[in-house]
């Protein structure tokens, strides 16, 4: 198991009044002058907090004792909350909880001078509904530790249940505890990624090392037992290879079936995508040709195709790929064509864009800063953004409004609970 990284050095102990809270979710208080960080702390809270030293005049806080908790503190609903890494922010009121991730997203755009509109929803998703997981495993003294990791650490925390992850997940915990002790030499660590499919769970494994010959048939052994549909190992940068294929993965986007490629992008949960579709569907409105920019497995492109003609377009070729194969499959012929095209090194030129009614872009989390540059000289009239990164985001809006766009309408969704995560969506008409 990988040690943890050596601890900041105590200076002392002290008690603090907590004023804040800080973007990352931790409490912000002040000693001597200097603001001091407090994980799992609230305003309100009169803590005491070992004091480390963070640089810049800084200090980070570890609570010791809770010595008078604020007005809307909680009883955390996971034993392990603070322990692991995963959530940040089960101690606060979900009332309070909720207008905190508001006024973060809020604060983000007001750095780019652009204001929240006032009725822009925040849509949470509940707990037990994720149908995807990255976890972290190691094996010593053949003895398998399997969950995630502590805040700021590569220790792992073991993991029993999940109020976060769908029942097929969380049933699913054992299962991959065998696989990987089957898998694994002592010392050896791996990362898991598990999807829950229409036919299963997919599982990928991601190691530093290939899986030894010896270890290949006892693991297909125990994802037989467990009724995988699919297990996959990756070895560094090669290409993930298919240790067992019970049951092609898949999924359905706007009614149509599709294979899933490994390691593929999918939305943490359906009620998010549904979430997120039922907002791009609403912002392209009657467009009849559309561009699907970062498009993946078609998320949003197989519901546009019932209304639209769509390209989709994205970097990563087993996801175009994969969307062709399921728009042919469904007879969609015209109406749903694809692209592989990296859109950060190439973004699509003004000129290419000149058929289209309308223009959505779902970028990975550092935006899509060329592409948004190219709208601006371009002449579509529609663009809707969504978006996993507020900060991102807030800089390619900003490009956007200053290029003629107005932001008509935006919502927020939490789709990852307890944390300080937030996805948008927002729709932007030439002024």
């Amino acid at each position: 198991m990988t040690k943890r990284p050596a601890q900041p050095a105590v200076t002392e102990t002290v008690d603090l009044t907590i004023d804040a809270l800080g973007a990352h979710g931790d409490g912000i208080a002040r000693y001597q002058g200097a603001s001091v960080f407090v994980a799992y702390a609230l305003p309100g809270d009169r803590v005491r907090v070992a004091l480390s030293p963070k640089g810049n005049s800084a200090f980070t806080g570890r609570v010791t004792e809770i010595v008078t908790p604020a007005p809307n503190r909680v009883v955390p609903p996971c034993p392990v909350f603070t322990q692991c890494g995963g959530c940040q922010m089960q101690h606060m009121a979900m009332s309070d909880y909720s207008a905190w991730k508001r006024a973060q997203v809020a604060g983000t755009l007001a750095t780019r001078g652009i204001t929240l509109p006032p009725d822009t929803p925040l849509i949470t998703t509940e707990p037990g509904q994720r149908r995807r997981a990255n976890f972290a495993a190691t094996k010593d003294n053949d003895q398998v530790t399997l969950g995630f990791h502590e805040a700021m650490s590569s220790n792992i925390v073991p993991l029993e249940d999940c109020l976060l992850l769908t029942p097929a997940l969380r049933a699913s915990l054992p299962h991959l505890r065998a696989l990987i002790h089957a898998a694994l030499h002592n010392k050896q660590a791996a990362d898991i990624q598990v999807t829950e499919t229409l036919t299963g769970l997919d599982v990928l494994v991601l190691s530093a090392v290939n899986l030894a010959e010896a270890r290949r048939q006892p693991m297909i052994a125990v994802a037989r037992e467990a009724d995988f549909a699919r297990v996959a190992w990756a070895h560094g940068k090669a290409q993930p290879e298919p240790i067992l294929m019970a049951r092609v993965p898949q999924v359905r986007f706007g009614g149509h079936l599709l294979d899933l490629p490994i390691g593929a992008f999918l939305q943490p949960s359906v009620a998010g995508e549904a979430t997120l579709v039922a907002a791009v569907l609403n912002g392209v409105g009657k467009a009849k040709r559309v561009a699907d920019l970062y498009s993946g497995c078609g998320t949003f492109s197989f519901p546009l195709s019932a209304k639209a003609r769509v390209l989709a377009i994205d970097s990563a070729k087993p996801a175009i790929a994969t969307l062709t194969t399921a728009a042919n499959r469904a007879g969609l012929g015209g109406r749903l064509e694809t692209m592989a095209r990296d859109l950060d090194q190439s973004p699509l030129p003004p000129q290419d864009l000149k058929p289209f009614d309308a223009v959505i872009f779902d970028p990975p989390r550092a935006g899509a800063e060329m592409q948004a540059r190219m709208l601006v000289k371009s002449r579509v009239p529609l663009v809707v953004v969504v978006s996993c990164n507020p900060a991102s985001f807030a800089r390619d809006a900003r490009l956007l409004l200053d290029g003629g766009f107005a932001l008509k309408s935006l919502i927020i969704l939490d789709q990852f609970l307890w944390s300080h995560h937030a996805e948008l969506v927002a729709v932007f008409k030439r002024s």
